[in-house]
């Protein structure tokens, strides 16, 4: 028993040290190969939020497939869009890969907040390109808590997933929808600030 013991405990050591990648890691041309964590793969992304700006990354393989992923937000004052190539094999992302698309408006609209304090969040926005839910939610961060709503790509209605492009931690249940204007537009006591120069920049930074 010992020794099968010992033998099943060396399998899974020798498999799990096996799935361990190497990834290019860093901003720009400056990006360097460099070890993951287990269960991380790598993603090469392309995002305009701030400019065009370019990016390597070892991610979680339980946030992101294998394959290519167009990842859009809108808030309102601006739209946040990157395009993220996902792979499995080490220092598969050091490449180029092109930038979004042109999001051109779509038939979809949404409720947004304004910027008066308390906001009002029965604004509507047109939704663009790969936008095809309406989000609310509330992000709490050590700041305050701020509420966003706006359009959303369905693969960013993973909670978890919307959270890790976020740079502060804390969104409290975001609620995707689809169809016109079911974000359901409420007065929040809360303060409202541009996100879109905060996203992307946890994971993608």
């Amino acid at each position: 028993m010992m020794k099968l013991i010992l033998s099943l405990t060396l399998i899974w050591t020798l498999s799990t040290t096996a799935e361990v990648l190497k990834c290019f890691v860093g901003e720009g041309s400056s990006s360097s190969s460099q070890t993951c964590e287990a269960g991380e793969i790598c993603a090469a992304v392309a995002r305009k939020v701030d400019g065009k700006k370019t990016s390597a990354k070892c991610v979680p393989s339980s946030l992101f497939s294998v394959g290519n992923h167009t990842l859009s937000l809108n808030i309102g004052d601006g739209s946040v869009t990157a395009a993220v190539r996902v792979c499995d094999k080490d220092d598969c992302n050091n490449q180029t890969i092109p930038f979004p698309d042109v999001q051109e408006k779509n038939n979809l609209k949404c409720f947004t907040c304004d910027d008066k304090s308390p906001p009002v969040c029965n604004k509507t926005v047109q939704c663009e390109g790969v936008q095809d839910r309406c989000i609310n939610g509330i992000n709490a961060t050590s700041a305050g808590k701020y509420a966003f709503f706006g359009c959303v790509s369905e693969n960013l209605c993973n909670a978890a997933r919307l959270e890790f492009l976020m740079a502060d931690k804390g969104l409290d249940q975001p609620k995707c929808c689809k169809g016109n204007l079911c974000n359901s537009a409420w007065s929040v006591q809360l303060n409202v600030i541009p996100l879109l120069f905060g996203l992307f920049t946890l994971i993608f930074y």
